[in-house]
């Protein structure tokens, strides 16, 4: 695709259906059948709902969306930025609570949505009067699917690169989510970045929630930009049958999934000892698969090297969502193994104080509504804090030390990363979750062991097994960084809905050291 005739997400989506026609673009299970949808159809449905909002409102709007992965949810999602409105995309995990507040704080004036929210629908409308129009993907009545039907085609918006495309809601692990203004300039420098990332012969199977810009841009935009067919998994519970179904070459995984089927897939090689377990690995994965994207949480080396033995590279890319969200790209060097990844063009990246610093076209415009705390994540010059703490090679691959506002500091004035110390733990069978942080001035580890491998355990006998762990880790760290004292959790920690551990926990488990 000609990167100078894409400045928008219009750009995209018409400049994808000249070049890739009538190829499948979305396949998707409706009931017992395969559904699949071209390009050609996308940009023709997506500017359906566009004359729709034409018709709803002749002014600027914002517009909500919320719900799985889907066909329809993809056509709300850019027939309201190709008709040159705003889009919010809603994490579908979220607490009615939560939604009303989304709702309110981004300016809502249209809701699609999909029908799994049939039954929250009353109490959104009266919770938020300016929401004024609630449309669901299908059922009776206006929904995406009857003005797929009905409705003609408008034509794109004349849309300025710089304008606001969506608002993009942080699942933080500290504090209130923050609405991450990106432009079009933004996703599309993000997608167009790199090069021969696929080609219209390969096809994806998307798996992770599609309200996350890295969801969005790797999987969405990048199967547009390279005429890639996405593939819909309907349910993680599914996940092992659609890989057969589909059989994708390419995927996206954040690494708990990542490890979750390699698991699977060594307690069929114990099974079956006499079948090949990277044989096993290719009937799991559908036998089609060329490699395994990683992002979102740190990929240990370890499973980078197991899923290397089955014959299936794997790498991981770094960014966040208010730089759309590449920063780093998956580098498949094995030298560079514990790396992040090597920065993508076009992107400066400096390190300021030991925290990662990125400027690049991708950079969001902003916080919406929240001046305060844009002030604090751009400088004046347009670089963004990431809050990040690491390194870059002389070979510009990145690496991660930890979160600077997580840093333990000591009574003794030294600064030490929980990520660096958690991470040590990765490996380690009989910890499912770890957290680390400063008590009574001594480093703490909580963890939540497995509970399988624990099951028929005392309480002293898993304290001893874990503090076993602790102490072989103590020999890799230096005085400052020792572990000195251990918690046993009976519960999993407190989680966002992106499963990322809340470190602020309303209750410690059990003291054992």
């Amino acid at each position: 695709m000609d990167k100078s005739a894409v400045k928008t997400l219009a750009d995209l989506v018409v400049n994808a259906a000249e070049q890739f026609g009538d190829k499948t673009f979305v396949k998707e299970k409706k009931g017992t059948e395969i559904a699949e949808k071209s390009f050609s159809e996308f940009r023709s449905d997506s500017l359906k709902i566009a004359s729709y909002l034409k018709e709803l409102s002749g002014e600027k709007l914002h517009a909500a969306v919320i719900g799985p992965t889907s066909y329809d949810y993809l056509t709300c999602y850019f027939g309201t930025v190709m008709s040159g409105n705003v889009i919010v995309p809603l994490d579908a995990q979220l607490a009615c609570e939560d939604i009303i507040d989304q709702l309110i704080r981004a300016d809502i004036s249209v809701l699609f949505y999909s029908p799994l929210f049939d039954k929250m629908i009353p109490v959104l409308k009266a919770k938020c009067p300016d929401v004024k129009a609630f449309v669901p993907f299908s059922g009776e009545g206006l929904s995406a699917e009857k003005i797929h039907a009905e409705y003609s085609p408008a034509e794109p918006a004349d849309i300025d690169p710089e304008s606001l495309a969506a608002i993009l809601y942080t699942s933080g692990t500290t504090g209130k989510s923050k609405g991450v203004m990106l432009a079009h300039r933004c996703l599309i420098d993000n997608a167009m970045c790199c090069d021969n990332e696929a080609s219209p012969e390969d096809s994806l199977l998307t798996v992770l929630p599609i309200h996350h810009v890295y969801c969005f841009t790797c999987d969405i935009l990048l199967s547009l930009r390279y005429g890639t067919t996405v593939c819909v998994n309907d349910s993680m519970l599914r996940l092992g049958a659609n890989l057969k179904l589909f059989r994708p070459t390419i995927i996206l995984l954040v690494p708990m999934i990542a490890q979750t089927i390699y698991k699977q897939i060594a307690a069929a090689s114990k099974a079956k000892p006499e079948i090949p377990m990277a044989a096993i690995a290719q009937v799991v994965f559908g036998g089609r698969l060329k490699r395994i994207y990683s992002g979102g949480a740190y990929l240990s080396p370890e499973i980078v090297k197991n899923y290397a033995a089955l014959g299936i590279p794997m790498a991981q890319g770094y960014g966040m969502t208010e730089c759309s969200p590449r920063i780093s790209t998956a580098s498949f060097d094995e030298e560079a193994i514990d790396s992040v990844g090597v920065i993508v063009p076009g992107c400066e990246v400096k390190i300021v104080d030991g925290e990662i610093r990125a400027k690049s076209s991708s950079v969001m415009l902003g916080y919406y509504k929240d001046e305060a705390s844009t002030a604090e994540a751009l400088t004046e010059d347009g670089w963004l804090c990431t809050g990040d703490l690491g390194y870059v090679s002389e070979t510009n691959h990145i690496y991660i030390t930890g979160r600077k506002k997580n840093l333990i500091i000591l009574s003794n004035g030294e600064n030490v990363s929980p990520e660096e110390l958690e991470n040590k733990f990765a490996d380690a069978e009989i910890v499912q979750e770890v957290l680390v942080y400063e008590e009574d001035s001594v480093i703490t580890a909580e963890i939540f062991p497995n509970q399988e491998l624990t099951k028929d355990m005392l309480l002293e006998e898993i304290g001893a097994k874990l503090q076993s762990l602790i102490d072989e880790i103590n020999k890799t760290l230096t005085s400052a960084k020792t572990i000195r004292r251990l918690r046993v959790r009976s519960t999993e920690f407190v989680k966002t809905t992106s499963k990322k551990i809340i470190r602020k926990q309303p209750e410690k488990g059990e003291l054992v050291k």
